[in-house]
């Protein structure tokens, strides 16, 4: 079902780790279950997210206390492994769920949120205010795709 607006009408809640790596390992990744578990994973402050349709999970994203690679930023924290089936990108969720995992990483004291952003999503990281940090690299152990890092800065009030 959809919204007024055009986005899909989810429900977005904490999930277990459990449910957001078989997701993962689903949506994202090839068959291989260790590359559907990062590290943090089962982190306390971890936040991992589902969005649910009709009861039925659509979308996963996961938030989590990391230093951006080369820096030790206690503040920071890491988007990873946000996966959307493919019949809800392009419907809002996307941007509903990181929306979410910045407000709770916001809420656990980050002065920012970084992603290793695949270089065919650089639009959608940048609409929802990331900026690219450095050049592109690849990551052969997870996919043939190119990826650059991508940060947003948290404003203190």
């Amino acid at each position: 079902m959809d919204r007024k607006d055009g986005t899909a009408e989810a429900e977005l809640r904490a999930i277990s780790a459990g449910d957001v790596q078989a997701f993962r390992l689903r949506v994202l990744r090839p068959p291989k279950r260790e590359h559907a578990v990062y590290p943090g994973d089962d982190a306390a402050d971890t936040l991992h997210l589902g969005a649910f349709v009709d009861a039925a999970l659509v979308a996963v994203a996961t938030v989590c206390r990391e230093a951006m690679p080369g820096t030790s930023d206690a503040g920071a924290w890491r988007l990873r492994g946000m996966a959307t089936l493919d019949e809800f990108r392009g419907r809002g969720v996307g941007k509903r769920m990181v929306e979410a995992c910045v407000a709770h990483a916001i809420s656990q004291g980050a002065e920012s949120v970084w992603c290793s952003a695949r270089i065919s999503v650089l639009r959608f990281y940048q609409a929802a205010g990331f900026k690219e940090q450095g050049e592109p690299f690849s990551l052969p152990e997870y996919s043939e795709h190119s990826y650059v890092l991508m940060k947003r800065e948290l404003r203190r009030d």
